[in-house]
């Protein structure tokens, strides 16, 4: 399914891709305080179907596939975690107009990625196990509220307790050993195909789950991206700080515009 469509004609459509275990409500804060400039689609992506690293360029397909439907041509793909990496694929199979990434996966620049995803799978397997309503009635725990969430987030206490159930029991729900099976072994198979297509990557600089020394691996691969970080953030943005996201898509969808423009003039 997509979100309703927010339209306005004579630029790019923001179209917003989620992370693995969300869905396309995970960006609802951040659209509503992105200022009215831009038409944005969100969408939900379906359950990875393999278990390797086909799993990132397989939904990139899928995507591929859904574009007409959706009436979007040539998009500013928006992206987060597993839902970056499939923006960049999508972009070295259809025309885009630029490609937003938050913490991406795909870029393992140290062991530390690993170790990353290890923790990550060790917690929501235990988290699990305690089944939704146990788990929501932790969750208004301030001490394991803490424990869980400053995982995933660097204000954990600033989450309320049914959103923060909500986002694990989906994260929980979902596979994860295939979750983490592709977000470890996927890789940008083909990084040139990108040389012309402006890329932004941003960075959490308090991300757990993708650790910000991934983007020393991410400027060897693709040296033309913008590098930025987002600051007192953890791997959930968009729970952090819903306007510090919004400000960061905003600057970079008027980035592109006033290069848009600038083409146009020539």
């Amino acid at each position: 399914m997509a979100a309703p469509v927010r339209k306005t004609d004579g630029n790019p459509t923001l179209l917003l891709l989620h992370a693995a275990g969300l869905d396309r409500t995970s960006w609802d804060d951040v659209v509503d305080r992105i200022p009215g400039f831009a038409r944005t689609v969100a969408i939900d992506l379906p359950d990875p179907v393999t278990h390797d690293r086909n799993a990132v360029p397989a939904l990139a397909d899928h995507v591929a596939r859904r574009l007409t439907g959706l009436g979007v041509h040539r998009p500013h793909v928006v992206g987060h975690s597993l839902g970056a990496a499939v923006a960049l694929e999508l972009a070295c199979r259809v025309p885009v107009a630029a490609v937003t990434g938050f913490c991406t996966i795909g870029f393992h620049a140290t062991t530390r990625t690993a170790m990353c995803g290890t923790k990550v799978r060790t917690l929501m397997r235990l988290v699990r196990a305690a089944g939704p309503t146990v788990r929501r009635r932790l969750l208004d725990s301030p001490v394991f509220h803490r424990v869980v969430m400053s995982v995933l987030s660097a204000r954990p206490s600033a989450i309320e307790a049914g959103v923060a159930a909500a986002d694990v029991n989906s994260i929980v729900g979902s596979d994860l050993e295939v979750l983490a099976d592709f977000a470890c072994r996927y890789v940008l198979a083909d990084p040139g195909r990108l040389a012309g297509t402006p890329v932004n990557l941003v960075w959490a600089d308090q991300d757990r789950v993708v650790p910000r020394c991934d983007a020393r691996h991410a400027a060897r691969l693709l040296p033309h991206a913008r590098q930025m970080a987002i600051m007192d953030c953890g791997h959930l943005v968009m729970r952090d700080d819903p306007d510090g996201t919004a400000a960061v898509v905003h600057a970079c969808h008027s980035h592109l515009m006033r290069e848009l423009q600038r083409q146009a003039a020539r």
